[in-house]
């Protein structure tokens, strides 16, 4: 089978631009953004926006997350932190119990801060696109979101990846009338991949922003709407946190890995943590096991999580409940512009505001609801996040982009497949389609075709051994464009969720 041949990738030189998403409306419209004159920073937003629609659960107008980019007639790569924040009143009923098992645990009174509306943050997303578009777009925002109201109107055909979530969140999607309608058939059973779905109201509200900007989500009526549910319901989101919330400008973390700059987004990301990860992966020796290095050094990184990270704006600086599911794209266009986006709803609260077809995000459940340690909620906060959209640069010039989903198997995803290809040298179909595992904690976790690996080096390094069956998106769902020495440029989708990449 050639290349061209699978789905889920292509590869050519690059005329235009390449683009890599987890649904292919979104790499479509990508592609599509670029024909049209528009920048790596104008496809991602245009993508971004339409993953919203067709991954709703995950993403959308309501979700958090960050933004590499890279501009090359500047030199210069910056990163845009548009993480949900804790609003100023939220604040969780703890209580002690013994579990099934007998063992002692403390728990959230409801799963409030996990369903829900008091699981709410501050959504980030059209802050976010804004402040990007502003600093880099090149089209009219109006254009970019034009094929999201469109998908959004019209219907879209569930994808493999969207039907598998609304199953498995099925519950979660009965805590509204608005959301059980939206997402469930009458009997309350999740509908299947390839059904239709329509949500109108989202279309409408994506028209009002069109018109309006961000201050239509932020100091408008769909913010006024939002806020309306939220109070009515005892949520924490109020007013001035909407109305107060800022997306931030940062300076992307740097790492130096085999000759090639690594830069991605920092704290309170987990990207730096990676970069330990790497370290000890750049300094492997032959005789080594490869699976035991990365199992070590992914139970190193998450050891220096737990004990030191958190938001660099706040004096505390990490245990919390973080989804497996996210939206993460990238794009790169034929002047060397680079875009690599990583935005979630977490989980999703189970919440649709009435008349906007909004699915509010569950990002409260990032934070540790216990007071005094790193991850503690505090008004305005951000939560640790494990989203690390990602780029490489040779000379100053963009070879890779790579982000994921997947919690906290994001930054165990890229390192594996950075290992692989840029140690092991192998294509980046390879790096990406291998069997993955992932330690952390006491634990390690693997796709059941590397278990013959993975459980003897559980037994070896006193951990627990967990088989994720087939090959699971909540192991890492990896979207990826890689620029060879021969300037032959590659972007994939994914197969573990039906992705697509394209070049052109």
């Amino acid at each position: 089978m050639s290349i061209r041949e699978l789905t889920n990738f292509e590869q050519g030189p690059l005329k235009v631009g390449a683009a890599a998403t987890a649904n292919v409306k979104g790499t479509e419209t990508a592609i599509m953004i670029m024909k049209e004159g528009g920048n790596a920073v104008d496809a991602a937003i245009a993508a971004g926006h339409v993953m919203g629609v067709v991954e709703p659960l995950d993403c959308g107008l309501a979700a958090g997350g960050f933004m590499t980019i890279h501009c090359s007639s500047r030199n210069k790569t910056e990163v845009i932190d548009f993480l949900g924040t804790a609003p100023r009143s939220a604040k969780y009923q703890l209580y002690a119990v013994n579990d099934i098992n007998g063992d002692f645990t403390i728990r959230v009174e409801g799963q409030h801060n996990q369903i829900g509306y008091r699981s709410i943050a501050t959504p980030g997303t059209l802050r976010g696109f804004e402040e990007a578009h502003k600093r880099y777009g090149f089209l009219p925002m109006q254009e970019l979101i034009a094929p999201a109201i469109e998908i959004a109107g019209k219907g879209f055909p569930i994808s493999y990846k969207g039907a598998l979530r609304m199953s498995r969140t099925a519950n979660v999607l009965k805590t509204t009338h608005a959301c059980q309608t939206l997402y469930l058939k009458p009997d309350n059973s999740a509908p299947y991949e390839g059904e239709i779905i329509k949500n109108v109201d989202y279309a409408a509200t994506l028209k009002e922003i069109t018109k309006y900007g961000a201050d239509a989500f932020y100091n408008g009526d769909i913010g006024q709407a939002i806020i309306k549910d939220i109070v009515k319901n005892n949520g924490f989101l109020t007013n001035d946190d909407l109305r107060n919330y800022e997306a931030v400008w940062r300076n992307p973390c740097h790492f130096n890995f085999r000759g090639l700059d690594v830069l991605t987004s920092p704290a309170p990301s987990s990207g730096p943590l990676v970069f330990s990860g790497l370290a000890s992966l750049n300094s492997k020796h032959k005789n080594e096991d490869s699976h035991q290095v990365l199992a070590e050094a992914m139970l190193k990184m998450f050891s220096n999580r737990r004990q030191n990270f958190g938001d660099p704006a706040f004096i505390l600086k990490a245990n919390a409940s973080e989804s497996a599911e996210t939206t993460s794209l990238c794009t790169i266009d034929s002047a060397g512009n680079a875009a690599c986006l990583t935005y979630s709803n977490n989980n999703h609260s189970g919440v649709v505001i009435p008349e906007t077809g909004i699915l509010m995000n569950n990002s409260m459940a990032l934070f540790s609801p216990w007071p005094d340690n790193p991850n503690a909620i505090l008004a305005g906060k951000r939560p640790i996040s494990s989203m690390m959209p990602t780029l490489l640069l040779k000379d100053g010039r963009v070879i890779t982009a790579i982000g994921a989903s997947g919690s906290t198997r994001i930054p165990t995803s890229l390192m594996q497949v950075l290992y692989r290809l840029k140690v092991e040298r192998k294509s980046l179909y390879e790096s990406i389609t291998e069997p993955k595992l992932h330690a952390e904690a006491e634990t390690i976790i693997s796709d059941e075709d590397l278990q013959y690996i993975a459980e003897p080096l559980a037994n070896k390094l006193r951990l627990k051994y967990v088989k994720s069956p087939g090959r699971d998106t909540s192991m890492g769902v990896v979207q990826a464009i890689n620029i060879d020495i021969d300037n032959v440029v590659t972007a994939i989708g994914d197969p573990r969720a039906k992705a697509r990449g394209m070049v052109c």
